[in-house]
């Protein structure tokens, strides 16, 4: 198969989708790459060493998509990009439940599209699981950055000293995303909350981390917590759809002036309800006095680490697609699950209950 790979356009996202050891295994297999020009320079990786693998360079992400029958992106593609893929395959994270949009314009455009969080095995999600590591321990290492008063915060020390308390951390979710957040938490010092609805995990994670605070997630419990947290950790994940508000605008006013929310659930749409949106180069805003934190690709602050965590995870999925297309779907439940549009149908039930669209069975599709 001909794989593209272009260099990603939204702002500071410094990874790419296939680094020089997948493409090596790729190649191995007799399928042809095509790398934008400099798609791998942020993370590390010269177009010098994908040349000498044998890959093709191109210059522009137009002969990528020109040349290549899947495109294999890290984030969601703009409107545009979606445009130059008329016909081709798509495999990339996809967060559609957050757009309704780029949902529309996928299938406008017939484009055969996968999403890497959608795929579920064994409850978890493989390739969304890597990432959500890094989200969650830079969302707290971002939290106490922005609790410096130089940074318009609250100018408290996370772990406090001998002589003063630590920062209150809490955090909403008990996945991947939360319990990355909730390790660093304790690990630097914080008095740390941990809320979910699933009490078994609790009781594990209770276990094996007794310095935290457990609680069944409700609305009466977050509001008891919010007037003394510093911090608050949105770590909230249902695979595929729009995750449920657990903080609304109301409750904003239980909580001190500079304290700060930070949505890692933002891909999907976000669960704080006064969520959007923000980038890396303008990571916050204030509502009501409360600082957001937002960022859509945190993990894209350290491309090196991402990139090859992420490439550990997709590379096995990347290959199978390459090597059977979509009529391999048929025979692989794990890569059925990734599939999201085709033929311009909507084939993801969690984003066709987010937009109201029409919903088709991918099992009649294909």
């Amino acid at each position: 198969m001909k794989i593209g790979v272009p260099k990603e356009i939204i702002s500071q996202e410094y990874r790419v989708s296939i680094n020089p050891e997948t493409a090596k295994l790729l190649l191995e297999s007799s399928h042809q790459l095509f790398i934008q020009k400099n798609a791998g320079a942020d993370s590390g990786y010269s177009d010098q060493e994908y040349a000498s693998l044998g890959c093709t360079i191109l210059d522009s992400a137009t002969d990528v998509f020109h040349q290549s029958d899947l495109i294999v992106k890290v984030k969601e593609p703009s409107l545009d990009e979606v445009e130059l893929m008329r016909n081709k395959m798509l495999f990339t994270y996809l967060h559609l439940s957050s757009s309704k949009v780029l949902t529309e314009k996928l299938l406008e455009c017939n484009v055969t599209a996968l999403a890497y969080e959608t795929v579920v095995i064994n409850n978890e999600t493989p390739m969304l699981k890597p990432m959500s590591e890094i989200a969650g321990r830079l969302s707290l290492l971002d939290s106490i950055e922005l609790l410096k008063k130089s940074k318009g915060g609250k100018g408290k020390l996370i772990s406090g000293t001998s002589l003063s308390d630590p920062a209150n951390v809490l955090i909403i979710g008990a996945g991947i995303v939360g319990v990355n957040a909730m390790q660093m938490s304790l690990g630097l010092g914080a008095n740390t909350t941990i809320l979910d609805i699933n009490n078994e995990l609790l009781s594990k994670i209770k276990t094996q981390y007794p310095a935290v605070n457990i609680g069944t997630s409700s609305k009466e419990l977050i509001e008891g917590l919010l007037p003394i947290a510093d911090v608050v950790i949105g770590a909230v994940l249902t695979p595929g759809a729009k995750p449920p508000t657990v903080v609304t605008r109301e409750m904003l006013s239980l909580m001190q002036d500079k304290s700060i929310l930070s949505d890692v659930a933002i891909d999907q749409g976000g669960c704080f309800e006064t969520s959007k949106p923000t980038t890396h180069s303008e990571p916050t805003y204030e509502i009501d006095g409360i600082i957001h934190y937002c960022v859509k690709n945190i993990p894209s602050a350290v491309p090196f680490t991402a990139t090859n965590a992420l490439n550990e995870a997709t590379k096995p999925f990347i290959g199978r697609l390459a090597s059977s297309g979509i009529e391999g779907l048929k025979s692989n439940k794990n890569l059925l699950m990734a599939l999201n549009t085709h033929e311009g149908c909507l084939v993801n039930k969690e984003v066709a209950d987010a937009h109201d669209l029409e919903y088709s069975d991918p099992s009649n599709i294909l």
